[in-house]
């Protein structure tokens, strides 16, 4: 089930240390008359070394432009611009038991961007521990019954000829790693404390989209 936290995503994109200047080139809907313009700013990790680290800014800085209007490229920064912290499921509290049950859910909403979804699964039998595969889906966060289980981003290590991996030096996301082309990440632990035999609350924020079908509860078993 599904509650959207925004009206209409156009789309997003992300970059980096090397990166910091965002452009999206994907078709937005616009019409003539006033438009609005909602962007979204998340920061995962922040710089915590060198010198004047704790003069590092995040969010949107500026210049925001549009480009292709019949006018050319128009530079968006002179105007009214409103500034709000969380998002609006965060307030509600919607990862909760309450806060979940106090709001109506829309139908599945696979592959949205920036959607909630929630679900009630049955707690898997036996005493091996539990994780969440989120392999399927893209980036976002994840709560069971009210307990924050962590950040998901089912990034990739690029794909190809591994030879010789080295980590040396300065990082950077293309550098030669193990397991090309898997996953970084794709099982989440869940402690069986947190669950109950049955009727659990799963809760996901899904930033970017992803495959329901493919979120499952794993067991582990250890000798």
């Amino acid at each position: 089930m599904t509650l959207d936290d925004r009206v209409c995503v156009a789309g997003s994109v992300y970059g980096g240390y090397n990166n910091p200047k965002l452009t999206y080139d994907g078709h937005v809907k616009m019409w003539q008359g006033s438009n609005k313009i909602s962007i979204l700013s998340s920061a995962v990790g922040l710089p915590n070394d060198g010198n004047h680290f704790e003069r590092w800014n995040v969010g949107v800085l500026g210049p925001v432009t549009v480009s292709g209007l019949s006018s050319g490229k128009r530079d968006l920064s002179h105007q009214k611009w409103t500034y709000q912290v969380g998002l609006k499921g965060e307030s509600l509290g919607l990862h909760t038991v309450t806060g979940s049950s106090s709001v109506e859910w829309g139908g599945p909403g696979n592959k949205q961007p920036l959607t909630w979804h929630k679900a009630l699964f049955t707690v898997p039998a036996g005493s091996d521990p539990v994780a969440l595969d989120m392999g399927s889906m893209g980036k976002g966060q994840m709560w069971v019954n009210g307990h924050h289980v962590g950040r998901y981003w089912s990034y990739k290590a690029p794909a190809g000829g591994c030879g010789r991996c080295s980590y040396a030096g300065t990082y950077r996301q293309d550098k030669c790693r193990s397991n090309c082309g898997e996953l970084s990440q794709r099982w989440y632990h869940v402690p069986r404390s947190w669950l109950k035999p049955g009727g659990n609350l799963l809760v996901v924020l899904e930033e970017y989209a992803g495959d329901l079908a493919g979120v499952a509860m794993a067991t582990r078993t250890t000798t």
